[in-house]
């Protein structure tokens, strides 16, 4: 059975969770709090994750690690992707999911979710809450296809 470790915040921790368990995916679940071992995995999610992930962790699943980031790449990169939008007062925004390079929210996209807003969003709640909404059905829509695609390649 395939094993898929998620690293994300403590908030979507249940969320995940559940899910992943209705897919019957064996998975863990960290969080910056915890200290996760170098143990064999097959593939490895970084879920709106605070911190890099860089070597040994980054090259040791066997697929691969991805990104779910709450902001249409490569436009908007890092921590600061929200407060960026509300200047530029976009009005289409997006949620990405890519493979992980050693450079920070770069690497091949997989999927761009797109995302039209009414009237461009006005703080960073505001934006948050519409990007992390789509982000988990971006991730409900794609984890199954990255998972096959690598198993069978």
């Amino acid at each position: 059975k395939r094993l898929i470790r998620v690293y994300t915040k403590k908030r979507h921790i249940s969320k995940i969770h559940e899910f992943l368990d209705s897919l019957d995916l064996a998975h863990k679940i960290f969080t910056v709090d915890d200290n996760s071992d170098l143990g064999d995995f097959d593939l490895g999610i970084s879920y709106c994750y605070p911190q890099k992930i860089t070597d040994p962790l980054l090259t040791k699943p066997k697929f691969g690690f991805v990104n779910y980031h709450p902001a249409p790449l490569p436009k908007y990169k890092g921590p600061t992707e929200l407060t960026e939008a509300i200047k530029n007062k976009e009005t289409t925004w997006g949620v990405t999911v890519h493979y992980m390079d050693e450079n920070f929210d770069t690497g091949p996209i997989i999927k761009l979710k797109q995302i039209r807003l009414h009237e461009p969003p006005t703080s960073n709640q505001e934006l948050g809450a519409i990007s992390h909404y789509f982000l988990f059905d971006l991730f409900k829509e794609t984890i199954l296809d990255i998972l096959h695609a690598k198993s069978n390649s």
